[in-house]
């Protein structure tokens, strides 16, 4: 483990034991201070118990190393089994507690919870307040775009792998003809793409305006600290200022009150090439020497090398 946002081991160690109550099927996790209740809503193989156990702590160690705490004391996840294979439909709300649902293939094997992104998609989002319906893009965009950053830095997916799905995900976001600004075009893409787009701009500029000595996480971790959690309802720009004052520079701020309501394309080709990602023959390449090299790595080192 490495720099100042560095978790104690302590903080990551991960126990689970078997609870069963009401004839319910449950299992229930720890990390740190928060409490993973998984419910079974019908009792899986004993493999399959225990991939599905490894994935979910798996995907809490990664959030944790990303915000340097689990973000909810208590979490109930519903895990729905279907015939097949791979997750489907997450959803995660924070109504009555934290809840997560999610629904899971009884045929999955190691290698499709491998590839999962999807329960570290939904606890990334416990770390952020719900927002109104109009700001709906910043909850998705921003689990879009820390989901495979936080598994970059717990040493589940590497920076390739990172950049090349910003790559290939990115321009999906990018604003149409008839785009009116991330408030008032709720697509699919500028919701869950266009929002991530926000993220990795917004932690470029915080990134350059204060040496690379800071990023989003800061301001993320700050919201998250100050009680904005998925159980919270708070208006954007009070998010936004929490972590604009952590970071200490106005970012998130000014840069939604230049995305909200005018389309603000973005040059991806160009932020590429600054960055120093390059794809050739289906391969991504890194180029150390431009001029935001060092901003890349920095958002997608890795900082926990070991295992929950």
């Amino acid at each position: 483990m490495t720099r100042g946002g560095a978790v104690a081991a302590a903080t990551l160690a991960v126990f689970f034991y078997a609870a069963r109550s009401s004839g319910a099927d449950t299992e229930e996790l720890h990390i740190g201070d928060g409490t993973i209740l998984i419910e079974f809503d019908s009792a899986p193989s004993v493999p399959l118990r225990k991939l599905i156990l490894n994935w979910v702590t798996s995907s809490a160690h990664a959030v944790t190393v990303y915000y340097q705490k689990f973000p909810v004391s208590r979490v109930h996840i519903g895990l729905h089994f279907f015939e097949g294979q791979g997750t489907r439909s997450g959803h995660t709300n924070g109504w009555s507690g934290a809840n997560i649902r999610i629904n899971v293939g009884t045929q999955s094997g190691a290698s499709d919870f491998a590839k999962d992104w999807m329960m570290t998609h939904e606890m990334v989002h416990l770390a952020f307040p719900s927002v109104p319906d109009a700001q709906h893009w910043f909850e998705e965009g921003s689990a879009t775009y820390v989901e495979p950053i936080a598994r970059a830095r717990a040493g589940d997916l590497t920076p390739e792998k990172v950049w090349s799905d910003l790559v290939d995900g990115l321009p999906q976001g990018l604003p149409e003809s008839d785009d009116r600004g991330l408030d008032f075009t709720p697509t699919w893409g500028r919701t869950y793409w266009g929002g991530a787009l926000f993220c990795l701009v917004a932690d470029i500029e915080i990134r350059k305006r204060t040496g690379n000595t800071k990023g989003l996480e800061d301001a993320l971790r700050a919201i998250l600290i100050a009680g904005g959690t998925i159980e919270s309802d708070w208006p954007l720009l009070k998010a936004f200022r929490i972590g604009d004052d952590a970071i200490g520079v106005p970012v998130l701020t000014q840069l939604y009150e230049k995305m909200k309501a005018s389309p603000s394309p973005v040059d991806l080709k160009a932020l590429w090439k600054e960055l120093g990602v390059e794809r050739y023959a289906g391969r991504m390449k890194f180029n150390d020497s431009a001029p935001l090299a060092a901003i890349r790595r920095a958002i997608t080192k890795r900082l926990d090398k070991t295992t929950p």
